[in-house]
């Protein structure tokens, strides 16, 4: 044990490894690993230490939450969706919701994925962290496809490439990018583009998806995002609104009943239509904060959905909001 400070990187990650497992999956104590290596147990517990701050292992704490049950039955029967999940946020800091959705929509979509599906994967802060929860017991075959245009946002981390990517890799699946732009202004470009044979591919091989994974969003974070201001002609945030634009959902614009609104920002999308998530087996939307209940709303109205994950505050929004408009 004196030569662990001679050894290469390499070395050291290794023997920090094998520790780990001893440690974790063999269940051997301190004290007995540093019998094994005639060492001591400080320096046993020092290199656990030094194997977390490395990543060389990670800890995962899968957090318990407290379901509303009268909430989940009360959309699926309202809505007739597949699936409801709702988290008890009323003693939650706002802060966590974030968390608590990646937690359980990670845990959600592990439980329906099976072997040889094809999984749809839209973008956002909120599948990112989905994603990230993802961390399946059992690796099988799947094939993970990118149902609309890439958006380029100023996070790359939250672009559905990346995403497709990790989501794919979690479960040593494939992945096939679309790789085009999610908007394109000219139209006989835009259809040129579309009839490509590798984009065609793609777009074909979406509308076949068993999944899609999807945030819904609202009409603000659309006309106030700069990732949308390159596509938007001038008084289209007006025309929107004057047509009761209520949220965005897959790059779709849509009204409070879910009708797909005539806009040109509408037409100009690269990706997957909303009829693609009609007869999708699932659509899994992840999405909460009440200043999304409009945009819930419309995407439940809309059928765009068939499965929803949010929280209890969001939920109870909708409902109202259902039963006031």
């Amino acid at each position: 044990m004196n030569d662990y400070e001679k050894m290469s990187e390499v070395e050291k990650n290794n023997f920090l490894s094998e520790i780990c497992n001893l440690y974790y999956e063999a269940n051997m104590t301190q004290s007995e690993i540093a019998q094994k290596f005639s060492t001591t147990r400080f320096k046993i517990s020092k290199f656990l230490s030094e194997a977390k701050e490395k990543k060389i292992v990670e800890i995962t704490i899968h957090r318990t939450y407290d379901h509303n049950s009268n909430l989940e039955l009360a959309l699926k029967e309202r809505f007739n969706l597949k699936d409801a999940i709702v988290f008890d946020n009323s003693s939650s800091p706002s802060e966590d919701s974030l968390a608590c959705l990646g937690e359980l929509g990670a845990n959600y979509i592990n439980s329906i994925i099976k072997e040889n599906l094809i999984i749809g994967i839209a973008w956002g802060k909120t599948l990112s962290n989905v994603i990230k929860n993802m961390h399946p017991r059992k690796k099988f075959p799947i094939t993970v496809v990118q149902i609309l245009g890439s958006a380029a946002k100023n996070n790359p981390l939250n672009d559905t490439p990346e995403l497709i990517r990790k989501l794919a890799n979690s479960y040593d699946g494939k992945y096939k990018f679309l790789y085009a732009p999610m908007y394109i202004d000219n139209d006989y470009a835009r259809k040129a583009l579309i009839h490509e044979p590798v984009i065609n591919d793609t777009l074909f091989l979406a509308s076949k998806a068993d999944i899609i994974i999807t945030g819904i969003g609202t009409v603000d974070s659309i006309f106030s995002s700069s990732l949308w201001s390159n596509y938007l002609v001038k008084n289209e945030e007006k025309i929107a609104k004057d047509l009761g634009a209520a949220g965005c959902i897959c790059g779709h614009i849509f009204d409070v009943n879910g009708n797909e609104l005539n806009l040109d920002l509408n037409k100009k999308l690269i990706g997957v239509d909303l009829a693609t998530l009609h007869h999708t087996k699932y659509t899994v939307a992840i999405a909460a904060g009440k200043f999304k209940a409009n945009a819930i709303l419309g995407a439940l109205r809309g059928n765009h959905i068939n499965v929803l994950i949010t929280d209890s505050s969001t939920a109870e929004k909708v409902l109202y909001s259902d039963e006031k408009f």
